[in-house]
C-alpha cells in the first residue's frame, strides 16, 4: 500500500527506510509521553514535584501565535480547523471555553443512529450506527469541547458495543455523558449508575435482593467497578494521585465487605416502567417482558423496583445504611453515591485521569494537587474542571526542562480525527444528507482491526478497563525505568505503527470508511488539491503540509530526511504530483511530532 503512492522504485525503498526510521525514533521519544498512576489510576511518580506556578491564566487569555492557539486545540477538541485557531485567537482561551459549553448541539447521537439505521434500511440502530454518530459528532459537531470531553469521560466510565449491542442503548448512553460533561461528578456518577447500558454492561441491570433460602447474593460486579474505576481506585491518595503510603505500603480503599455492602445498594434496578404499564404486574417491567416492551427503555434511567431491593443492613466505606422496615431504594443509593462522591480520593482519582485524557499522561504534583483543589472547590463540577486543566500553566507553558517526560501518545481514533478535521476532505453520504435535507453522516464502520483499520474503534473497549489502563508501563522501556506511564502504549507496537501507516496510506490514495461504490468508492476522501501547487517544491510542500497537519515546522532532521525522499519521487505528471502531496501528509502523520501530542 505504500508503495502505491511512488511509481518509482527507489523511492518506494525510500520511503519503507523513513517509515522504518520513525518507529526507532518513536520507541526512542515515547519517554515524552506516558500517563500517570497504577492501574488504578494512581499517580506514577518520583518524588519529586514541580515548583508551584499560579494555577489557571487570567480570564481572557490570548494566544500569542497561531501555534499556540493550534496546540491548545489538540487537546481541546478532535483537531484544529482553520476556523477554530482563527476564534481561539480573536477571543482568548478563557472565552472559548465558555462559548463551547453554552454551544447547543446541532443533533444528539440517538437521533443519529435513528436516522442513519433507517437511511441503511435496518430494523433499529445497532453499533454500526455508533460508529457512524461518534464519528460525524466528532468531525463535524462544532460543540468541540463538549464531545472531547465526553470521550474522555467514555474510556473512564467505560461500556462497550461489544456487548451493549443495542444501537439506541449505546447513543443514549453518550448522549449522557454528553450532557454532564460541564455538570457536577455527583449527578454523572447517578446518571451513570442508573443507565441502562451500564446496567446491562456491568450486570447490575435486574439486580435481585439476597435470599438466604437458596443462597442468593446480589451481583457485586457494578459494586466493585464502581469504586475502582469510577470513583476512589484501589489505593488510598494524597492529593497529587500519589498512594498515600504507611510504612512504605499502598493502602487498599475498599474490602471485599464493602464490595458486598454495596451490592445490596444496587438491588431493584431494572427497566424502566413506562407509566402506560403501572397496571401490570410489578415483575413484567422487572424483566422487560413483551408486555412491558417500550422503546424508551433503552434510553431512560432505570426504574427502581422495591420488590427486588435489599432490606438488610448496608455497611461499606464507613457508611451504613439501616436495615429497611420498607424497601427503600432512592435513599440507599443517596447513601452510596454521596458517599463516593465526597470521598477524599475521588478528587484526584477523577482529576489526573481528566488530565490524562485531555494533556499530559504524566502530570506534575503540583498540576494534579491544582486540579484537585478545583474539583473539591467547585463540589466536583466538571466544566470548572476542565477549565482549569486546560488553562493551567502546566498545560499552556510547559517548562522547557520538564518536555522530555511531558505530553501523551495519541491514540488511533485521535490521530485520525486530527487528521479529517485539518486536511480537506469530503464524505458522500455526508454530502448527499445535506443536499437532501436528510440527516448527514460520515460512513466509517468499524475501525478496529489493526490489519485493514487503525486498531481501536470508539465505543468498543476489550474490557470495562478501557482500551488501556492510565497507570500501564510498557515493560523494559525507558519509560519503564524513568518510572513513567504510557497509557496509550497498551495498545502500540512497532507493528501497529506500521499498520496505521498502512492503513493512512490506503485511505489517502482510494479513499476512506465503507465502500459505497459508484464513482465515489469509499465514502470518505481527502482533498489534496488545495496543494497541487506546491508539489513541484518539496521543501514548500513540507512546509504547508506540516502547518496544517502541525501547526508548526517538523523538526529540521525530520523535514529533511522527508524532503529528501519528496526529492527523489518523479514531479513529470499530475500523478506523480498527487502522489507526492500524499507522501508529504502522510511522512507528516507518521511522525513522531504528530504521534506524540506536546
Amino acid at each position: 500500500m505504500l508503495s502505491s503512492f511512488s511509481s518509482g522504485s527507489n523511492a518506494a525503498v525510500a520511503w519503507q527506510q523513513l517509515l522504518r526510521a520513525t518507529v526507532l525514533t518513536l520507541s526512542c521519544c515515547l519517554a515524552a509521553c506516558g500517563g500517570g498512576g497504577g492501574g488504578d489510576g494512581g499517580a506514577a511518580s518520583d518524588g519529586t514535584s514541580a515548583p508551584r506556578q499560579s494555577m489557571t491564566l487570567s480570564a481572557g487569555m490570548m494566544p500569542t501565535s497561531d501555534a499556540d492557539a493550534f496546540r491548545f486545540l489538540t487537546q481541546a477538541s478532535f483537531g484544529p480547523s482553520a476556523d477554530d485557531v482563527a476564534r481561539v485567537k480573536t477571543i482568548g482561551y478563557d472565552n472559548w471555553i465558555d462559548e463551547q459549553f453554552r454551544m447547543h448541539l446541532q443533533s444528539t447521537h440517538l437521533q443519529t443512529v435513528t436516522a442513519t439505521a433507517i437511511a441503511r434500511a435496518a430494523t433499529s440502530p445497532n453499533p454500526l450506527d455508533v460508529n457512524y454518530s461518534w464519528w460525524t459528532h466528532a468531525l463535524k459537531d462544532p460543540a468541540q469541547l463538549r464531545q472531547r470531553v465526553a470521550f474522555a469521560l467514555s474510556e473512564i466510565f467505560v461500556i462497550s458495543t461489544s456487548s451493549v449491542d443495542r444501537g439506541q442503548m449505546a447513543a443514549s448512553y453518550l448522549d449522557m455523558l454528553t450532557d454532564k460533561a460541564d455538570g457536577n461528578y455527583r449527578d454523572l456518577l447517578e446518571a451513570v449508575a442508573l443507565h441502562p447500558a451500564m446496567g446491562q454492561y456491568l450486570s447490575h441491570l435486574a439486580n435481585r435482593k439476597e435470599d438466604p433460602t437458596t443462597g442468593r447474593v446480589p451481583d457485586e460486579n457494578f459494586a466493585r467497578e464502581v469504586m475502582q474505576l469510577f470513583s476512589i481506585g484501589l489505593y488510598e491518595l494524597d492529593d497529587s494521585g500519589n498512594p498515600a503510603l504507611v510504612n512504605g505500603n499502598p493502602v487498599e480503599t475498599y474490602t471485599a465487605d464493602d464490595i458486598k455492602g454495596l451490592a445490596k445498594v444496587f438491588t431493584g434496578f431494572s427497566w424502566y416502567l413506562p407509566p402506560s404499564k403501572t397496571s401490570l404486574p410489578w415483575w413484567y417491567c422487572f424483566w422487560h417482558s413483551n408486555d412491558c416492551a417500550d422503546p424508551r427503555q433503552d434510553s431512560t434511567s432505570m426504574t427502581a423496583y422495591a420488590q427486588e431491593h435489599s432490606t438488610s443492613i448496608k455497611q461499606f466505606l464507613g457508611v451504613t445504611v439501616p436495615a429497611q422496615s420498607t424497601a427503600d431504594p432512592q435513599a440507599s443509593l443517596k447513601a452510596a453515591l454521596d458517599r463516593l462522591a465526597s470521598h477524599h480520593n475521588t478528587a484526584p482519582f477523577i482529576s489526573r485521569q481528566l488530565i490524562q485524557r485531555l494533556v499530559t499522561s504524566n502530570p506534575s504534583n503540583t498540576y494534579v494537587s491544582d486540579i484537585t483543589q478545583v474539583f473539591r472547590a467547585t463540589n466536583g463540577n466538571l466544566r470548572s474542571v476542565v477549565k482549569a486543566i486546560l488553562l493551567h500553566d502546566e498545560a499552556r507553558h510547559p517548562a522547557s526542562a520538564s518536555m522530555s517526560t511531558y505530553g501523551k501518545l495519541r491514540e488511533p481514533v485521535l490521530l485520525l480525527s486530527h487528521l479529517l478535521r485539518t486536511l480537506p476532505q469530503s464524505s458522500a453520504t455526508y454530502a448527499a444528507g445535506q443536499a437532501n435535507g436528510t440527516t448527514a453522516f460520515y460512513r466509517i464502520a468499524d475501525t478496529s482491526d489493526p490489519s485493514t483499520g487503525i486498531g481501536q474503534n470508539p465505543m468498543r473497549a476489550p474490557s470495562v478497563f478501557n482500551f488501556f489502563r492510565p497507570g500501564y508501563r510498557p515493560p523494559q522501556t525507558q519509560i519503564e525505568a524513568a518510572g513513567l506511564v504510557a497509557p496509550e502504549m497498551q495498545i502500540t507496537s512497532e507493528t501497529t505503527v506500521l499498520q496505521y501507516a498502512n492503513a493512512l496510506a490506503q485511505f489517502l490514495d482510494q479513499g476512506g470508511g465503507e465502500w459505497i461504490g459508484g464513482s465515489a468508492g469509499f465514502d470518505v476522501h481527502f482533498d489534496v488539491n488545495p496543494m497541487y501547487s506546491l508539489a513541484t517544491s518539496p521543501s514548500a510542500l513540507m512546509s504547508a503540509v506540516s502547518s496544517t497537519i502541525l501547526g508548526q515546522p517538523l523538526p529540521d532532521d525530520v523535514n529533511n530526511e522527508a524532503i529528501a525522499t519528496l526529492t527523489a519521487m518523479p514531479s513529470t505528471t499530475a500523478r506523480d504530483r498527487t502522489n507526492r502531496i500524499k507522501a508529504a501528509i502522510l511522512m507528516t502523520a507518521v511522525s513522531p511530532s504528530f504521534i506524540v501530542q506536546q
